[in-house]
């Protein structure tokens, strides 16, 4: 059996996006069947994570003195980012299910994955914002923390970004038996 998919959407905040899969499965016998899936799927920011905002104070450390922990109190906004891009994933599947029937009623599957996100949508936390403005003068980050005249930061934003590459990868092992 081949499978194929397609899914074209234009999301009003963020733009269009392709979505597909195709998969491949096949019966060599009654006691073994092969799959194996390919798959782009995407994920576009929920209302929360592109309208939503919080605010209040937060404890953070000036990661500029390095030889002492500074607790200031800063105001902290946090929530929702209506620039955040849609996630985009990868997905490889491969496995194998067999069915012995020497033992009527049993069936064990193994499946093969590797799950590759690029552009998650997440927050970094309030301190990693202040620490990426003020260690590593990132822009995109320095525009969400503001300094008063003497260079103390007095608001830090945290709000939803499309974040760096998440990846995972692994193995699904399922065992199942019934009588009847």
């Amino acid at each position: 059996n081949l499978h194929l998919a397609g899914r074209w959407a234009n999301y009003s905040g963020s733009g269009t996006v392709w979505a597909y899969k195709a998969g491949l499965e096949t019966e060599i016998s009654s006691f073994l069947r092969l799959r194996g899936t390919y798959s782009r799927d995407v994920r576009a920011a929920n209302l929360s994570e592109r309208f939503d905002k919080t605010g209040g104070t937060i404890v953070l450390d000036d990661p500029r003195t390095t030889n002492v922990v500074e607790a200031i109190n800063v105001t902290r906004f946090s929530g929702g980012n209506p620039n955040v891009k849609p996630e985009k994933a990868d997905t490889w599947t491969v496995g194998a299910v067999l069915q012995p029937d020497l033992i009527p009623g049993f069936s064990v599957s193994a499946d093969y994955y590797d799950i590759r996100i690029k552009g998650a949508i997440g927050q970094l936390g309030p301190q990693a914002v202040l620490n990426g403005c003020l260690i590593n003068n990132d822009a995109d980050l320095c525009s969400l923390v503001t300094l008063d005249a003497n260079g103390a930061p007095i608001l830090v934003g945290d709000v939803f970004i499309n974040v760096n590459e998440n990846r995972v990868r692994g193995l699904d092992v399922e065992a199942s038996y019934s009588r009847g």
